[in-house]
């Protein structure tokens, strides 16, 4: 069974790393002496952003990495890790779905603790119960914001089976589709929730009143882990660093929420700093999530998994590397 699913895996792997060849664009001064690093990130938020500060600000290379950030759907980084295309992911609950599912990776960053995603509806939806017969749209099965909904809904006492989830990839096509009309709803995190409070749709939820969880963060494999740890370790501590000049350096991290990696458009100057002091308020110090979350994640993701028991959270998290680049730092 579980030679068929890396089979299945690693075959979409493959097709997905090829037609991202024909759409990158490689950075012109890329640096052959440099071992390089690809990181597979799934969202243009604050929770991917401290990668893109990271290559743009040089740490990175400070590191004797060169970089490579791929812009991928969720479901896509587990086969393309075990493809070897990408080293690490950010589609932190992709892993921790793709580990009680047997397959040996592991989380070993946690960016957040608490979910920035809000549930978001057209203007006509009022109340949770007006869900009923609506279409909400998520990124992929099995992704934390699918877990998110389905917490808020068991909360609220929404029946699950009478709201239709729909997948629709990457999450920049979230909002797209919610004001085309495509959905009724969909969790949105920021920036997309402001913009789209701002614009009149409807916030029914926020996911961290709901679910606290990893969010964000890095993801990779067991053989990387083992046969490199110490790129493991350099990628963490570059993440730390990015995420220290964030916190201690307002005015450049503001000026870079308003470039085009958030795509703020004409907004950019109202939202930056409000983005700003929410992802300050979101970023954890340690990268680390301690046990009972662990295991509170661990038995989400077995009500869709559904494996014959739960793993112990070593076998789905690893912090060391995150734990000892925190004490670096002190």
């Amino acid at each position: 069974m579980r030679h068929r699913l890396h089979s299945v895996l690693f075959g979409l792997a493959v097709f997905t790393l090829g037609a991202f060849s024909a759409t990158l664009v490689w950075p012109a001064e890329t640096t052959a002496k440099l071992p390089r690093v690809r990181i597979g990130y799934v969202s243009r938020s604050i929770l991917d952003m401290p990668f893109i500060i990271a290559r743009d600000r040089g740490y990175f290379r400070e590191e004797g990495l060169e970089p490579e950030l791929i812009f991928m759907k969720a479901a896509q980084t587990i086969p393309a890790m075990l493809a070897g295309g990408i080293d690490f992911g950010t589609a932190t609950g992709t892993a921790i779905v793709a580990a009680l599912s047997g397959i040996d990776v592991r989380v070993v960053f946690a960016m957040s603790d608490k979910p920035s995603f809000d549930l978001l509806a057209a203007p006509s939806i009022t109340n949770l119960q007006q869900m009923r017969g609506k279409k909400l749209g998520i990124t992929a099965f099995g992704a934390l914001a699918e877990t998110l909904a389905r917490e808020i809904f068991l909360a609220n006492k929404v029946p699950q089976e009478q709201v239709t989830f729909l997948p629709l990839g990457t999450s920049d096509v979230m909002y797209v589709a919610l004001k085309a009309g495509t959905i009724d709803a969909t969790m949105l995190q920021i920036p997309q929730n402001f913009l789209a409070v701002d614009e009149g749709f409807r916030k029914l939820a926020s996911g961290a009143d709901f679910y606290r969880a990893v969010q964000g963060g890095l993801t990779t494999t067991k053989a990387i882990i083992n046969e490199r740890p110490e790129l493991v370790a350099k990628m963490i501590r570059v993440t730390q660093r990015s995420l220290r000049m964030i916190r201690s350096d307002k005015k450049t991290a503001v000026e870079f929420i308003k470039g085009p990696y958030l795509d703020l458009g004409k907004d950019r100057d109202r939202f930056a700093e409000r983005i700003y002091e929410a992802a300050v308020q979101y970023y954890l110090q340690t990268g680390t999530v301690d046990e009972k979350v662990q295991r509170e994640m661990i038995a989400v993701a077995a009500q869709r998994v559904k494996p014959k028991e739960l793993p112990p959270p070593e076998r789905v998290f690893d912090f060391s590397f995150a734990q000892k680049v925190s004490d670096s730092f002190k």
